[in-house]
């Protein structure tokens, strides 16, 4: 941790804003593939009646849950990347209005 107030890396948060994207384009698809073998299973390995059906359907709603909690990922990355923006900018205004005083 930095022992200032503020230490912004600006290619660290580009990196890491990159990887929590690439995230949820890995962890949705694998998602949807469990779903299937899932509803696989239980549509002929662990086949009941009346169970089977609940089972899909519920699991079809915990699927639902996890891409929606999944795609959240991508509201911090862009928050991040937000940040590293509006600092850049007020750091280039405050360079500009510096060595331009008025």
């Amino acid at each position: 941790m930095p022992s200032g107030n503020i230490s912004i890396d600006y290619a660290e948060i580009v990196r890491v804003a990159g990887v929590m994207n690439q995230a949820v384009n890995d962890i949705n698809p694998h998602l949807l593939t469990t779903k299937t073998t899932v509803e696989g299973l239980l549509d002929n390995g662990l086949f009941m009646q009346q169970s089977s059906p609940a089972m899909k359907a519920a699991y079809e709603k915990l699927t639902l849950s996890l891409q929606q909690a999944v795609e959240s990922i991508n509201s911090f990355a862009t928050q991040f990347t937000k940040i590293k923006e509006s600092v850049e900018k007020m750091d280039a205004e405050i360079a500009a209005s510096t060595n331009n005083p008025s």
